[in-house]
């Protein structure tokens, strides 16, 4: 029976196992997971710290399998002749297929102070990836009177938001002049930016740290003009970077990330790379539903197709979960606009004082990126809808896809369409969802754990929950 041994047990690797398991229930499946915990969202940590979310939520108890699990267990190296990876147990495990679900790693800005002598983070200094990293947030957070987050993108953002829910005083420093500057405009970044600061975030553009201040306790940090920003919790969100060590020592092609081709083999066809690790075409991906597209793809190439449609590739969509603030965006959602007949036609809609925004980019009449800032959040399901479909918008119906208050009617998230996705990153139909609703399953919790709704981005959590109301009211 062929061995096959999983490096990481994150969304990706977990669903990797699932997907497998779907195709060959026999098959030897192994995992070896660093963390301590079973599988998780990763995406929900926000919501844990903005005390929205409980812990116990995080499972992902969609993702079922045989596999063989060993957890708090770390891949020490690789030995491709042998066929072997060393572990942090003392034991050696043997594989015929190996896949590398190694994610990614936070990324440390050269800011002097943040690591102490010890090789850990410094007194007062927190990252943002794990829950463990959650754990400690919260714990800081208790005794903190003001915290900085360093880094304006949408995890800072996020995590800025999640506390001045806490009650913490919390300022944003960004380095520069925009935030969420890979997805955001000028004037959408603005508006976003004044939107927060009525909520209680404050956010600072264009500065850069330098070092944290404090003896043995932070107490601030220091701007390159040397002024001095007070805090004594410091929350560093400067992005990620790809983890490829374990792969780089074993002598595989490394560039940003671990090099696949597209059925995610490296150049060694015994091994696969997916999620957050790997390089495909020159691009990284970091949404989960891209992760889970990996997944798929994977387990396809090993044990082969299911007997069954093929999926249809999830839309490369994001939103900001952050409680008071409805932004959506989707693709190439800052695309410049380009020569008349020759580029992107970009079409935008900017009304400041209801707090309202966007913009849709469209090539040969498809959407090809979106920004939706403001409004109601059914207001964003169109322009998934029709970027996913990779449908052809008539240009007398273009000027409407930025004309605010074209929300869906309450209950009716995803449109009357029994066929209309309503989770892009499983896939999961309105039909889908009503018919689990119909056989009992009255919470969100218990829709995903029959459909997998929710179990990804979380962008589609209000609209099951308004299915499930709507479903029983009219029970």
């Amino acid at each position: 029976m062929e061995r096959v041994l999983v490096i990481g047990h994150g969304m990706a690797g977990a669903r990797l196992a699932s997907e497998l398991s779907r195709r060959d229930p026999e098959l030897s499946v192994t995992i070896l997971g660093e963390e301590p915990q079973e599988p998780y969202n990763r995406i929900l940590l926000t919501d844990v710290l903005a005390g929205t979310t409980d812990e116990s939520e995080l499972g992902l108890t969609d993702e079922r399998s045989a596999a063989e699990i060993h957890r708090g267990v770390r891949a020490l190296r690789i030995d491709r002749k042998s066929a072997t990876v060393s572990a942090g147990d003392g034991r050696t495990y043997g594989y015929d297929v190996l896949v590398l679900a190694t994610g990614s790693t936070p990324r440390l800005p050269p800011v002097k102070g943040l690591i102490s002598d010890d090789g850990g983070l410094a007194p007062g200094i927190a990252v943002f990836h794990t829950l463990d990293d959650c754990r400690r947030i919260l714990r800081l957070a208790r005794d903190c009177s003001r915290a900085v987050v360093l880094g304006g993108g949408l995890l800072g953002l996020e995590t800025a938001r999640a506390l001045a829910l806490r009650g913490v005083e919390v300022e944003v420093l960004h380095a520069v002049d925009t935030v969420m500057e890979r997805h955001l405009d000028a004037e959408a970044s603005s508006m976003l930016i004044e939107r927060l600061a009525r909520l209680g975030v404050a956010v600072r553009t264009g500065c850069a740290v330098t070092r944290t201040v404090g003896a043995g306790r932070l107490t601030g940090v220091q701007l390159d003009d040397g002024e001095v920003v007070p805090c004594d919790l410091l929350v560093v969100s400067c992005g990620a970077k790809p983890e490829t060590a374990v792969a780089e020592a074993a002598g595989l092609p490394v560039g940003r990330g671990v090099l696949v081709d597209g059925r995610m083999r490296t150049a060694d066809p015994a091994v696969y790379a997916i999620g957050d690790c790997a390089e495909r075409d020159g691009v990284l991906h970091g949404l989960v539903a891209e992760a889970w597209e990996h997944a798929r793809v994977a387990a396809d190439a090993i044990a082969g197709p299911l007997d069954e449609p093929p999926a249809v590739a999830p839309a490369a969509t994001t939103r900001l979960k952050a409680d008071g603030i409805e932004l959506t965006v989707v693709g190439e959602s800052n695309v410049p606009a380009g020569p008349a007949g020759e580029g992107p036609e970009v079409l935008t809609s900017v009304d400041r004082d209801g707090g309202v925004y966007r913009r849709v980019a469209l090539r040969d009449g498809r959407i090809v990126g979106a920004v939706l800032l403001g409004g109601a959040e059914a207001e964003a399901d169109r322009i998934i809808g029709l970027f996913a479909a990779g449908a052809v918008v008539p240009e007398a119906e273009r000027p409407a896809l930025v004309r605010p208050g074209t929300a869906a009617e309450p209950g009716r998230t995803a449109g009357p369409d029994p066929d209309a996705t309503v989770c892009y990153c499983n896939n999961v139909p309105r039909k889908k969802i009503l018919e689990a609703v119909s056989r009992g399953a009255v919470t969100v919790g218990a829709v995903a754990r029959r459909t997998k709704a929710s179990t990804g981005c979380g962008i589609c959590r209000s609209k099951v929950k308004a299915l499930i109301e709507s479903a029983s009211a009219e029970a």
